[in-house]
């Protein structure tokens, strides 16, 4: 996934901020898509608790927010993450509770994973494609996919994927999880297929326009579809786009991979996984790759 890239736009709740995503470059390639305008979605109560909670957020530093119902908080405790020179890990009363991870695309190169397996790295999400910022927005695949996907598994390292998504509305969020199962055919996954939407710093970009209410609206038609092609969805974004671009309380029951380059992470809500940096290194890879955690006491995929 890209470096951060900010932008400011309209938040929700009446809130303005600075919204920021985490992703690689991303090329426009083969090309299928379609094209359409965008459609508002017209639902945009949110359903909180009422209680205002104050948070330190590494990135957008002292904030308070309206607590939302029925979405599960972070129970993990900051004291119980290790690391050493390459990796970060997790443990709770002693006792490991976490798997050591990577995202890699095209964009990686080479990749031994023999030797990734042997740096300590137990997943890898695996990028099999993304839509082009531009105003058609077209489709493109990951030329790389299959092989990392085969090469990772030879090795017994589990295998997720995700897709740069750049939809605009419910229709190009399905097309997106459909053109996934025509990439990964018959491959069974170990890990989530992640909806990886993001704002982009472009004047031209097709996403500028889109509302809070309508980015909630495809990334729950993503995960949905993603659910009924025998995937597990996952929604792969940093704080800001979590706390005001997502309701969170009308994506329930989907798991959240964080995206925020820190010590410790400090989101409030739950997540399943996390990526920690942008410039790790790993035996068998040249060049930094992204670096992530997998946390088994909150996962269903251990």
């Amino acid at each position: 996934m890209k470096r951060i890239i900010c932008l400011l736009s309209a938040a929700v709740l009446s809130i303005s901020a600075v919204l920021c995503g985490c992703s690689e470059s991303n090329d426009e390639k083969s090309v299928t898509s379609v094209t359409g305008t965008t459609e508002e979605a017209t639902d945009t109560t949110v359903k909180t608790t009422g209680d205002k909670i104050h948070i330190n957020d590494s990135t957008l530093g002292e904030i308070w927010i309206t607590e939302l119902e029925g979405v599960p908080v972070n129970k993990l405790d900051n004291k119980g993450f290790s690391a050493d020179a390459n990796l970060k890990y997790y443990s709770e009363n002693g006792k490991a509770a976490s798997l050591e991870g990577i995202d890699v695309s095209s964009y990686s190169g080479d990749i031994d994973w023999k030797r990734v397996r042997e740096s300590g790295i137990d997943f890898a999400m695996i990028r099999v494609g993304g839509r082009g910022y531009g105003e058609s927005g077209k489709i493109y695949g990951d030329d790389r996919a299959i092989e990392y996907i085969n090469g990772a598994k030879a090795e017994g390292i589990k295998v997720g994927a995700y897709f740069f998504s750049q939809a605009i509305n419910t229709q190009e969020a399905i097309e997106e999880a459909d053109f996934v199962k025509s990439v990964l055919g018959d491959i069974k996954l170990d890990f989530p297929v992640a909806y990886d939407w993001e704002i982009i710093k472009d004047e031209n970009a097709r996403t500028d326009s889109v509302s809070a209410s309508q980015a909630t609206e495809c990334a729950k038609a993503f995960c949905e579809r993603v659910k009924e092609l025998g995937y597990i969805p996952i929604l792969y974004s940093p704080s800001r786009e979590l706390y005001f671009k997502y309701d969170l309380s009308r994506l329930s029951g989907i798991d959240i991979w964080y995206c925020e380059y820190a010590d410790v992470p400090t989101f409030y809500y739950e997540f399943s996984m996390w990526q920690y940096t942008s410039e790790g290194k790993i035996d068998g890879i040249e060049g930094t790759v992204d670096l992530n955690i997998c946390f088994t006491s909150v996962a269903d995929y251990d």
